[in-house]
């Protein structure tokens, strides 16, 4: 897929730490340790910032613990937007509605009908965000 077109884009391409589907197995294990840990102390529940503070230990980042923005954990030239969804069954979830700003699949790769092919939307659309 060609890179997208930004608005904001200053035409600095950064490496990518972590490529999408690529975790390390050391940022799998800390991730791991610190849900175990919340266990451990009476934490029944994981909010979102308790995931960005899980998340930055995880990559060895700053959580920023802001609700403004698009970064939520940065490190070195990178960051991520960490969420969390409630369901009571998560395992059984099948699909999971995120509503995202600032990302424009129409303007960037001239997608004028999003329900047309879901599948390539979705890509447009994290493709924007790695780009961003």
């Amino acid at each position: 897929m060609q890179r997208p077109r930004l608005r904001d884009n200053k035409g600095k391409r950064q490496f990518e730490l972590y490529p999408l589907g690529q975790i390390p197995p050391n940022m799998i294990c800390k991730i791991g340790k610190c849900f175990t840990y919340q266990y451990l102390v009476g934490s029944k529940d994981l909010t979102g910032s308790m995931w960005g503070d899980v998340f930055a230990i995880g990559i060895g980042g700053t959580h920023l613990d802001s609700p403004l923005g698009l970064a939520d954990v940065i490190y070195e030239n990178q960051c991520w937007s960490t969420k969390t969804v409630k369901h009571n069954n998560p395992h059984a979830q099948g699909k999971v509605r995120v509503i995202s700003g600032r990302c424009s699949p129409d303007y960037s790769y001239g997608i004028t009908d999003p329900h047309e092919d879901i599948q390539k939307t979705g890509t447009s659309v994290l493709s924007i965000y790695n780009e961003r």
